[in-house]
């Protein structure tokens, strides 16, 4: 009879989670909705609430409202995309169920975990229990979920209660993901170009810049004697000025009237300091934008993009081998040049690397802008 009564009440919180996510009219609103369902059921003390990349399941924002400190994302991040540890999103998502417990990755020895000793253990935190929330076609966020020393410990019926989260999340928040691209791409305007002399003073800028940041759009635009672009634009002109830098670069930033903004620099030749030397374009990014930027940026052929996703996925070079047909010999070649082309040495420092120059400068823009409760426009 208990083993029926708790099999009910993980189905009826389960529903009830996808009922209110399937109302959600934002990313944002989605998971503020998923929380006040299951957080009377899961008990958590602390959720980070993540979106990723479907194709490499690489973070790209979310919701840490109820999260861990702010100060502790860093490390966070460092452990997850650079030193790796137990209980990682790939690892969930090789899994039939992508539900984890950090104590059980552990064999009950926490302390392997350098997420637990350098962030949960400092600040009070027993365990951590991880879902990954995907449908058929793919992963698209995450709950991370936390309880404090004093609580009880997470248990089977938890477990089973993360684990029917798993695909009515992930196809809701699919849905969310879509129509946060259809609005962007129906409201975004056309490209905007600044030209940018030695000082990063502007020499010149369309008229569409403006539109793209919110401020600008406020005051008026942008004129010669302006110095109120967005940080983020200095900062990607600055990085192909530096020393020994490439000729182009890209980043991102994060706009409340339109979303992610795609900021691409490159370095021009110029005959004197007042004139123009790094031009940066504005744009809107495309669906696959994150991989598109990693290949145009790196020159990587599409079979070593193939192999480039299979790593970040976590995936080794026999089931690279087996998911491509290709052999394990000429994988590790594809691999080989694109550590040359990337600058690494090891399939860790890879995924480090490209999540460092790709994707942290998205999430830290999202998570530095207040978060709204309506889809932006």
């Amino acid at each position: 009879m208990r083993r029926y009564g708790v099999t009910r009440r993980v189905g009826e919180i389960g529903d009830a989670a996808a009922r209110a996510a399937q109302a959600a009219r934002s990313v944002e609103e989605f998971f503020g909705a998923v929380k006040r369902v299951v957080r009377p059921a899961l008990r958590f003390d602390v959720c980070a609430c993540v979106t990723v990349d479907p194709q490499t399941l690489m973070n790209t924002g979310g919701d840490y409202r109820d999260g861990l400190p702010s100060a502790m994302l860093p490390r966070m991040l460092d452990i997850e995309y650079g030193e790796g540890d137990a209980n990682d999103l790939s690892d969930l998502a090789d899994r039939p169920t992508p539900v984890g417990l950090l104590s059980q990755e552990t064999g009950g020895q926490l302390d392997l975990s350098p997420r637990y000793r350098d962030i949960m253990r400092p600040l009070g935190f027993r365990d951590e229990l991880r879902v990954l929330l995907r449908d058929r076609q793919g992963a698209w966020g995450a709950l991370i979920m936390g309880r404090a020393d004093d609580a009880p410990p997470f248990g089977s019926p938890d477990l089973a209660m993360a684990a029917s989260l798993v695909r009515p999340l992930g196809s809701a928040l699919r849905r969310l993901h879509l129509t946060r691209l259809a609005e962007e791409g129906a409201t975004a305007p056309a490209p905007g170009l600044v030209l940018l002399n030695r000082a990063h003073q502007v020499v010149h800028a369309t008229p569409t810049v403006a539109l793209w940041f919110d401020d600008l759009a406020r005051t008026g635009g942008v004129s010669p004697d302006d110095r109120g672009l967005p940080p983020a634009v200095y900062a990607v002109a600055a990085a192909v000025q530096s020393p020994g830098s490439a000729t182009s670069h890209t980043s991102w930033m994060h706009s409340s009237r339109h979303g992610r903004i795609r900021l691409h620099a490159w370095r021009l030749d110029a005959p004197s300091a007042t004139s123009a030397r790094t031009a940066v374009v504005v744009e809107r990014p495309g669906p696959a934008e994150h991989m598109a930027l990693i290949v145009a940026a790196y020159g990587l052929t599409p079979r070593e993009r193939d192999v480039t996703v299979l790593v970040l996925r976590g995936k080794s070079t026999t089931e690279i081998s087996r998911g491509t047909g290709l052999s394990p010999h000429t994988v590790q070649d594809h691999l080989k040049a694109v550590f040359d082309k990337t600058g690494v040495r090891s399939r860790r420092d890879l995924v480090a690397t490209l999540f460092a120059r790709h994707y942290l400068p998205d999430l830290t823009s999202a998570a530095s802008t207040p978060l709204c409760t309506e889809v932006e426009a």
